[in-house]
């Protein structure tokens, strides 16, 4: 199996709570979160920005700092295939390369050439506010994909409960552990959304455990080759003292476990594995024991959509979690991670991927 949706895996051992039951003081202490649970029960009703196609849709995306990108890129252009040029009549395209700082001009300059709809994948949630605020205050609607921004002004947001998703590793990890253990935390790119909440709710959930003791945090800016020089300090350091690893990310994981296989030591529990075939292979080849989210590239066609469903003028929910729409890209661990592994694909592949086998051939990432 090299493509499509065809995994859809029944409830599985570790899960976020479905509830995602928040303690009053995470809701207060957490705009985000606050923002999230009030837009899950809201609609956009986009008639302002009714218009007739073919449309001219911006995307501002993360970039090609990393194979996760690389495939969100492709997704955004098969998708674009897939509806036509009736649907879509251009494409625009800037690669932030996961910068906040060259990803500002470029929606300035995307928003000068007049689209009909901006697609924005955040590469700092306050840096990118002011630009989201200009876009629809200048009649362009923004449809936030994959990260989030410190307004509300904006029609919605794809993608999941980061929070959540962060505060699930967390729980993976503290009920693995017996509630007792020293704990490392690598997080993404700080000053990314993405990242910084993930964050939180991992760090909100330890200390509801006395005995897990967080030792270290330190940022692995979803590198592999980063990962892994932090986490070969972090061995100097603490040695095999270490009972469980959160990651925000499983380029990530990836490097966390070389380092540990170089080393010859033990790789202790990890909260942080994903449906990505390089951490999954690992995972298979030395028996890990992980708990894995999921943040599927593929989500960039949910994002195309909402855009779309706004330029006809539809009601636009404003919170839309791929969860709900793209199957199999809830919640697993290391008892389920067999089914997901593919060992057609490259180390480099995040599923699940919706495009034909022949796609990922020209990017490169079918093993030959």
């Amino acid at each position: 199996m090299a493509t499509g949706l065809a995994i859809l895996l029944a409830a599985t051992a570790f899960q976020v709570s479905a509830n995602e039951s928040f303690t009053d003081a995470e809701i207060s202490a957490s705009p985000y979160l606050q923002s999230v649970l009030k837009r899950k029960g809201e609609n956009y009703d986009a008639t302002e920005f009714r218009k007739e196609g073919p449309y001219r849709i911006a995307l501002a995306a993360q970039g090609t700092s990393n194979s996760w990108s690389a495939l969100f890129d492709e997704h955004a252009n098969w998708y674009a295939e897939q509806l036509g040029s009736s649907v879509v009549g251009e494409l625009l395209y800037a690669d932030a390369q996961a910068s906040a700082d060259k990803q500002v001009p470029q929606v300035e300059d995307l928003l000068a050439q007049e689209p009909d709809a901006l697609i924005l994948v955040p590469m700092g949630a306050a840096a990118l506010t002011a630009p989201v605020e200009r876009a629809m205050a200048q009649g362009v609607p923004v449809i936030l994909c994959a990260s989030s921004v410190e307004t509300d002004n904006f029609v919605t947001e794809v993608g999941t409960n980061l929070y959540a998703s962060g505060a699930g590793l967390a729980e993976y990890l503290a009920k693995r552990l017996n509630g007792k253990g020293k704990v490392l935390m690598m997080t993404g790119i700080p000053g990314v959304s993405t990242s910084d909440i993930m964050e939180a709710g991992g760090k909100a959930t330890f200390k509801k455990y006395p005995g897990i003791e967080l030792v270290d945090v330190q940022p692995g800016n979803w590198s592999t080759a980063e990962a892994k020089r932090v986490m070969e300090t972090w061995l100097v350091k603490h040695g095999s003292g270490v009972d469980g690893i959160w990651s925000g990310g499983a380029q990530m994981s990836q490097g966390i476990v070389s380092a540990y296989l170089d080393k010859g030591m033990k790789i202790p529990p990890i909260g942080g594995g994903e449906f990505a075939n390089g951490f999954l292979r690992q995972a298979v080849e030395n028996n890990l024991e992980y708990g894995a989210w999921q943040y599927p590239n593929a989500m960039i066609v949910l994002c195309m959509d909402a855009a779309i469903n706004t330029l006809r003028g539809r009601l636009v929910p404003r919170f839309i979690d791929f969860v709900d729409h793209i199957p199999g890209t809830g919640t697993f661990s290391n008892v389920e991670g067999k089914e997901y592994f593919n060992e057609d694909w490259s180390d480099d592949v995040f599923g699940p991927v919706l495009f034909p086998a022949e796609r990922l051939s020209k990017l490169g990432y079918l093993r030959k």
